[in-house]
């Protein structure tokens, strides 16, 4: 393989800093937009405005549902960490160090299901949510976001690096199966727990079906159903749309921060945690 010199190198930067410029207009352009007056954001979608306020931020954080919307969104994405995480975890803990009956076919058939579209299983999963009680509650929606394949393929192939050695000598020193799990491989798998965590905390904040199917009621609504809801009512009620514009912006904005806030914290560790997974060793 031909080696880059120097010309080639400022291309490759050169295209990286332009593909990085287009992806990050349209993000620029919506957080600008929720510093504008509500009655510029679309009489001036110029890149910079004229007039700068804090009025929509005031008005959305005082007067509207924003901060319910975006506290039920962190609710389904931090319960879909704190029970998905050790579901996964433990597992792909026995996928990988135990054998037996139908390991192999089990795991062949749960890789099988991310060829499933989300919305074939949304009806099953309303049914059996139904049948436990769960419809309308943030349960609903982190039960079976908490089951996630991929983040459980991810922590196997970790766990299947690590020497048996290691685990033969524990059971010598008496440690059990949980001790095992707990002491000696989470802490030798720490890069693909954070990547998995990561995968299992940006669906969970992202999710718009399954809520759509489970939460009935405005006060359970996450980001990404409430502002539509919210454009809906008020849009109605005003017969214009122009006054919501404002506050949908600022929502909006600050739905993407958090994320943007966890990718740039765990970067590092979610980069080594797919590159290191995926290498056999």
């Amino acid at each position: 393989m031909r080696r880059l010199v120097a010309p080639d190198l400022v291309l490759v930067y050169a295209f990286l800093v332009l593909m990085g410029v287009v992806t990050l207009i349209p993000f620029y352009w919506l957080a600008i937009s929720s510093f504008k007056p509500a009655s510029d954001i679309v009489s001036d979608p110029s890149l910079i405005p004229a007039r700068l306020t804090l009025e929509n931020y005031v008005y959305a954080l005082t007067e509207t549902p924003v901060p319910r919307f975006l506290l039920n969104t962190a609710v389904i994405a931090v319960g879909t960490l704190l029970i998905g995480l050790p579901v996964t975890s433990m597992a792909a803990f026995a996928f990988a160090r135990y054998h037996f009956r139908g390991r192999d076919v089990l795991f062949g058939l749960l890789l099988a299901s991310l060829a499933i579209p989300d919305y074939v299983t949304l009806i099953p999963s309303f049914v059996v949510a139904r049948l436990l009680g769960l419809v309308n509650t943030p349960f609903a929606v982190i039960i079976p976001l908490a089951a996630a394949v991929l983040p459980l393929f991810l922590l196997r192939q970790y766990l299947k690096q690590l020497p048996e050695e290691l685990f033969d000598a524990a059971r010598i020193d008496g440690a059990g199966e949980f001790r095992l799990y707990w002491q000696i491989a989470l802490p030798l798998i720490r890069p693909g727990l954070g990547a998995a965590g990561l995968l299992m905390f940006l669906t969970a904040w992202n999710a718009y079906l399954l809520p759509l199917v489970m939460v009935r009621t405005r006060d359970n609504l996450p980001i990404s159903l409430g502002l539509q809801y919210f454009y809906s009512s008020v849009a109605a009620a005003s017969g214009t749309d122009r006054s919501v514009w404002g506050p949908i912006t600022v929502g909006a904005t600050l739905s993407v921060v958090p994320l943007i806030v966890c990718l740039i914290l765990m970067q590092r560790q979610f980069i080594a945690g797919l590159t290191s997974g995926a290498v056999k060793q």
